[in-house]
């Protein structure tokens, strides 16, 4: 076997689904999905029930992360709801957060990685504008869900630009968004981005029934195959700062029936490192050195974390092998990879 030893990855975008939706996913079994796909750290978004949008509810996540992640070497950090519930009206007490009691507050200094209302878009401009002075203030990056894609992103660069807050974009799927942040970086802006493997493998054709059907049914959704090429292009030349897996399970009823009924999200954190190494490194596209700047140690500076704080994994870069979704370690199998013969199997 050809086994190298590297750095940790850092995953800014998973869900986790605790509280509230276990059945789906829980730490336990998130921890050990991260571990299986090579993870050292990760970002769990805050659309949960109840939402993490208060100290309490904040910690007693932290701890039941540092419980779950201690035997697997897994460090679990968590990000902050803009608003309570979610709800769009009231924000939260962002200066209490930043306190928390957390892995997050001793390995980066603050008890959250960042601000975002995952899963939604916070529209409401005037709130938008007092969010941004408590992340520049606080010195924490806005990871925002854009949508629709294209019009928030524009208004999050206009945001960078006025404020000064850091914007980081998550999964970007358009070539347009891949054109806008460009010029953004070029004109010296606090903006970053991430997108994810299915966005660089896929097209909106693997969506059809007859392709993988509602395991590629994800917000945003794929796009055309210039959308794709335009996210090759991103990743190939630095405009796109990170790869994150947006790891969304489901159980088996939700991705059931028709497609336009089913829930939208893709599990990634058990396929993310194979799929990206196969089609980004083993095609030339880049360096293996350059996927693990994607894939740890920008995502890692991102969020503050010294590279000391990642730990180290082996690959095998050499065998290939087919994914297999039946083996997982995640709760769920909603996956548009299964049956993939792929390189790069962390051992």
């Amino acid at each position: 076997m050809g086994l190298v030893r590297l750095p940790a990855l850092v995953d800014l975008h998973v869900h986790f689904r605790e509280p509230g939706f276990t059945d789906k996913e829980d730490i336990e079994s998130g921890v050990a999905a991260a571990a299986a796909g090579g993870y050292g750290v990760v970002c769990m978004m805050p659309n949960t029930l109840p939402a993490v949008d208060s100290v309490g509810v904040l910690e007693k996540l932290a701890r039941r992360g540092r419980v779950c992640g201690a035997p697997h070497g897994v460090r679990v950090l968590a990000a902050s709801a803009m608003t309570l519930d979610q709800a769009g009206q009231t924000l939260v007490d962002f200066d209490a957060m930043d306190k928390a009691d957390t892995d997050c507050l001793k390995l980066t200094g603050h008890g959250v990685c960042g601000i975002t209302e995952d899963g939604k878009t916070l529209g409401d401009p005037l709130l938008m504008e007092q969010v941004c002075a408590a992340a520049v203030r606080l010195g924490l990056p806005i990871m925002d869900h854009a949508e629709p894609e294209v019009e928030i992103i524009q208004r999050d660069v206009a945001l960078a630009e006025k404020t000064g807050t850091h914007f980081h974009i998550q999964h970007i799927s358009l070539a347009e968004s891949v054109s806008l942040i460009r010029a953004a970086k070029a004109a010296g802006l606090p903006i970053t981005c991430e997108t994810a493997p299915h966005y660089f493998a896929l097209t909106e054709a693997d969506a059809a029934p007859s392709a993988k059907g509602t395991n590629a049914k994800m917000n945003p959704p794929l796009r055309k195959e210039h959308d794709r090429q335009a996210i090759l292009e991103g990743l190939s030349d630095g405009t796109i700062d990170c790869i994150a897996t947006d790891h969304a399970p489901h159980e088996a009823a939700a991705k059931a029936g028709p497609f336009d009924l089913a829930a939208n999200g893709v599990i990634g954190l058990e396929t993310a490192f194979p799929v990206s190494y196969t089609l980004l490194v083993k095609s030339g596209l880049i360096t293996l050195e350059a996927l693990i700047r994607l894939m740890s140690t920008r995502p890692a500076e991102i969020i503050g974390l010294a590279p000391g704080a990642l730990g180290m994994i082996e690959a095998d870069l050499e065998t290939p092998w087919i994914i297999d979704a039946a083996a997982f370690k995640s709760k769920a199998r909603n996956t548009p990879f299964a049956g993939m013969e792929v390189y790069g199997r962390i051992v």
